[in-house]
């Protein structure tokens, strides 16, 4: 077990239809493509409680920078601050546990910024996918879910897989996918203010 303090992040979305729990967890320099069970509990290890966590394709990454964070979703419940563990998923990831002591951090929904001010983006082709790059440069969080590339606003609904990361100011969504990429290309990120309601905003390339 690998015990990590730095960098990790428990954010609390206080959501009208039911609390939601979002870890931003270190992946430590793997190959990760995201993260697979996740337990915490209380210090006392009185009880415990935790999600097993969705099969991902390695397809379809998301870290955020500087500190290799990557996302997992659960159900507040009864959450307390303690301790959690969690294991990483594909990629060449061997599945070591990692450890960290980790505060709640409350989420002002209002706080949360659902226009493209402040936000700056890089495209890059990587072999067969495309690596977005969605920079934070603004004073308040971005619940960001899809980052890609493309000539339009994208027909598909925003929504998506929901809410992925909340993007604190000063750091950077780095989202890796298939596709294809031009110079006449923008990138477009869908912003969310709850779980359901969004809107793609266009991030114009540096």
């Amino acid at each position: 077990m690998i015990a990590l303090v730095a960098a990790a992040h428990l954010f609390l979305f206080p959501w009208p239809d039911g609390a939601k729990a979002l870890f931003m967890l270190p992946s430590e320099g793997e190959s990760a493509c995201g993260v697979g069970p996740v337990t915490f509990g209380p210090p006392d290890n009185s009880w415990s409680s935790g999600s097993g966590g969705a099969q991902v394709s390695c397809e379809f990454r998301q870290v955020v920078q500087p500190d290799s964070l990557m996302p997992a979703w659960l159900d507040a419940g009864k959450l307390v601050p303690g301790e959690v563990t969690w294991t990483l998923q594909g990629g060449g990831s061997k599945g070591t546990g990692h450890k960290a002591t980790l505060k709640a951090e409350a989420v002002a929904l209002d706080a949360l910024r659902t226009g493209p001010a402040g936000l700056s983006a890089t495209a890059a082709k990587v072999r067969n996918n495309v690596r977005v790059e969605v920079r934070n440069r603004g004073q308040g969080p971005v619940l960001i879910g899809d980052a890609v590339a493309a000539r339009n606003r994208p027909d598909d609904s925003c929504v998506g897989a929901g809410p992925q990361v909340l993007l604190q100011p000063g750091e950077t969504l780095v989202d890796t996918r298939p596709g294809l990429l031009s110079k006449s290309m923008q990138v477009w990120a869908a912003a969310f203010a709850s779980p359901k309601s969004c809107k793609w905003l266009e991030v114009r390339r540096r």
